[in-house]
């Protein structure tokens, strides 16, 4: 699917482009086209401009349904690679130096590179792309209320890294993915760590199917904020399949004992609704305790424990929905080009327009104000492989929460701090996000950092 033959995203508060987008929310076509919107932009990127594209020498990505196993069980797939090595690709200062007067400041540059064939693929074999002998993959999962199209401006600067394939998921019953039920039935009598794990396994188990699939022997984990959670659970029960793990912005490290006795909600119902918008938590995960109360904080504290999530509220609110998610997008990612917030608006109103399922997971897994249940702060402890913390200077999610958990880390980790950027800090500032991933990935791992 070209992008000069996708329909232009409505505009953010246009009335009647968001009656149209909630008419068509059911349209499986519109999900599609709102994700080849952003896929398409991988046209314009490069790392910082350094580029090995010529006319036989194309970045070719493909996105499409991986089937796995039982009812309802699918997971929407990003793989790009290059049609020769990627080895040949110069990231050396100097060329970066060369080509920056070529860009703009977010690292973009004119010079078509990627052929992107949009078609959905019917054929799970279509989706099947082991790496070649030698050849890295680098596993990219989102966060929640996100999806594998969040990472639309790092794409291709990621595909360069010499020697890799670039995969992304959106999680099971997220995004683009199939939305299997999500309703793990417990009693007073289970344990929260085994309500936890229920949870986890929802997600890393179909991870470790698809990984199985893909033929993936083993893989660099890219995990942002829930996803970054994820990635630990799925590295701590899969450790022989994961090379090295980056966490970005994840949630769940600090320990807060009153938020971790906080009741565990029963399974949802279709009536949920309550007045949120955001698509993050948005208390600060330090390592203070949660705010006073206050009649927001009660009302937000009560759809929490009624497993109500700002996806169903959107959904509740029937034509109304496109108009709230436009709310959030045009705050939080106020400094991207305007079609780029229309498309990514679109984007995020049709991946959670969908069935509740996954989403259902974020009040079993972490409880109010964003502490885990079950911390990774008692966890990362027992990781196996290098690891890497990377956050934003203007991160809401505490950074000082890992410096802590490194402490007890017997593997080598890395900290980094992107300037200029938020917990979206992959789309808030993407050359030094996409460096940081260059860097931290080839570097040698001989010492703690």
């Amino acid at each position: 699917m070209p992008s000069e033959t996708l329909p232009p995203a409505p505009e953010l508060f246009s009335k009647w482009g968001a009656l149209q987008t909630w008419w068509g929310r059911s349209n499986k076509e519109q999900a599609n086209i709102a994700e080849a919107r952003l896929l398409s932009r991988l046209q314009f990127f490069s790392f910082k401009g350094v580029t090995s594209t010529t006319a036989e020498n194309n970045t070719i990505a493909r996105v499409g349904l991986v089937n796995l196993s039982g009812k309802n069980r699918q997971i929407n797939t990003l793989i790009i690679h290059q049609n020769s090595s990627p080895s040949s690709v110069d990231t050396s200062e100097a060329a970066v130096e060369r080509k920056d007067q070529e860009t703009d400041d977010q690292g973009r540059t004119p010079i078509s590179q990627t052929h992107l064939d949009m078609k959905v693929a019917t054929d799970d074999e279509s989706m099947i792309s082991p790496p070649a002998p030698g050849e890295r993959a680098i596993v990219v999962c989102h966060g929640f209320g996100a999806g594998l199209g969040f990472f639309f401006r790092n794409y291709l600067s990621l595909s360069q890294i010499p020697n890799s394939k670039i995969y992304a998921i959106d999680w099971l019953g997220m995004g683009g993915s199939s939305r299997p039920d999500f309703k793990f039935r417990h009693t007073s009598k289970t344990s929260m760590k085994e309500v936890v794990k229920n949870s986890e396994d929802f997600f890393i188990d179909g991870l470790e199917e698809w990984r199985q699939i893909q033929q993936i022997e083993k893989m660099v984990l890219v995990g942002h904020s829930l996803g970054g959670y994820l990635s630990v659970a799925y590295a701590l029960k899969y450790p022989e399949r994961v090379e090295k793990l980056i966490l970005v912005s994840p949630v769940g490290i600090p320990e807060n004992p009153e938020a971790q006795k906080a009741p565990i909600p029963p399974p949802p119902t279709q009536q949920d609704a309550v007045p949120e918008q955001s698509s993050e938590p948005q208390s600060r995960a330090s390592n203070q305790a949660p705010a006073r109360s206050t009649w927001v904080r009660k009302l937000a504290l009560g759809a929490w424990e009624r497993n109500i999530t700002p996806q169903s509220i959107m959904r509740f609110t029937g034509p109304f929905g496109p108009s709230l998610v436009a709310s959030y997008t045009s705050r939080r990612f106020a400094h991207l080009e305007e079609d780029e917030q229309r498309d990514l608006n679109n984007y995020i109103y049709h991946i959670s327009s969908k069935s509740g399922s996954g989403e259902y997971a974020m009040s079993t897994i972490l409880a109010p104000g964003a502490y885990a249940r079950w911390p990774l702060m008692d966890r990362l402890c027992d990781i196996k492989m290098p690891t890497v913390f990377l956050y934003g200077e203007s991160d809401w999610m505490d950074y000082r929460a890992a410096e802590k958990a490194r402490k007890n880390m017997t593997v080598p980790t890395v900290l980094l701090r992107i300037p200029n950027a938020g917990h979206h800090l992959y789309l808030d500032n993407p050359p030094a996000f996409d460096k940081a991933i260059l860097q931290t990935i080839t570097r040698p791992w001989d010492r703690s950092n």
